[in-house]
């Protein structure tokens, strides 16, 4: 039985990683800041996991001595840890790249045969810190010695939320006119496509949701699911980028965000597909 250490447990990802892991006949490992958030229910509905894991390790990936040894007879690390929309102190440097190098150096320390990061598809050319972190990591683990496989998602279910959320208040803001397009893959799906994946090596893989979407299309969507009296709204490029400024001297995290969620939404990120739910089952199963 091979033995996954799964870091950023608790997270999106990383909760249906740990169940899909556990029901292909492995052994589980999670590494936790929290422990008591494996018996609660994730954000965005996503499943409580203490049934399916074997062993918890408690250590902050960004703090080096917290995690030492976390790889002993590991066979397999997969990590999705990063910073999204979390709360505190530390930057996209601390724990996208450096907490991930980290976790990393012990890999490389115990002669692990896999390591599995979760990257972002078709983002290379952002500006953002956030991608700039994640590019820095994945030049490390191209030069590391440890077997890897990157995964590039085009984005999640999840991250589409807020579509719906708009749409619950009455009226769903796009920038521009919402014609640029992305095939987004719910957490489940990608779980899936993730532990399969664990068989190969040296390789990226991009991978996207079994449909492509305008930003409109999921606008709408959203909106039957939500609330059919809900209006769009398309804000001006120009009136977007002209807050970069702002944000970036008031909340420069928000900033960097800011300016991921913007070049995604300005860009087509369509991938190969792959699994079977579709966005409209989605936002329908969020108002039951």
């Amino acid at each position: 039985m091979k033995r996954v250490l799964v870091a950023g447990a608790t997270g999106y990802l990383g909760r249906y990683v740990v169940k899909e892991l556990k029901q292909a006949g492995y052994y589980v490992k999670v590494l936790v800041r929290s422990p008591a958030k494996l018996k609660q229910e994730g954000a965005f509905s996503s499943p409580v996991i203490y049934e399916f894991i074997d062993d918890i390790a408690v250590g902050d990936v960004s703090k080096a001595e917290t995690i030492q040894g976390i790889c002993a007879d590991i066979d397999y690390v997969f990590s999705s840890v990063g910073i999204t929309r979390q709360k505190g102190h530390l930057t996209f440097m601390d724990v996208d790249y450096q907490g991930n190098l980290h976790l990393l150096k012990e890999a490389e320390h115990s002669k692990v045969q896999r390591f599995m990061y979760i990257n972002a598809h078709a983002t290379e050319n952002c500006p953002s810190a956030l991608i700039k972190a994640k590019q820095l990591f994945v030049d490390k683990l191209n030069r590391s010695y440890v077997p890897h496989i990157i995964i590039n998602p085009t984005g999640y279910f999840s991250d589409m939320t807020e579509l719906f959320t708009m749409a619950q208040k009455g009226r769903v803001f796009l920038f521009g006119k919402g014609e640029n397009k992305m095939n987004p893959i719910h957490g489940a799906d990608l779980a899936e496509y993730c532990v399969a994946s664990f068989s190969k090596e040296e390789i990226s893989l991009d991978v996207g949701g079994p449909h492509v979407y305008t930003y409109r299309q999921m606008a709408e969507l959203s909106i039957m699911a939500a609330n059919p009296n809900s209006k769009i709204t398309s804000v001006p490029l120009w009136l977007v980028k002209s807050i970069f400024p702002f944000l970036r001297i008031s909340n420069k995290r928000q900033y960097e965000l800011l300016q991921f969620f913007f070049y995604v939404m300005t860009h087509d990120v369509i991938a190969d597909t792959y699994g079977n739910t579709d966005l409209q089952t989605y936002f329908e199963n969020m108002n039951v």
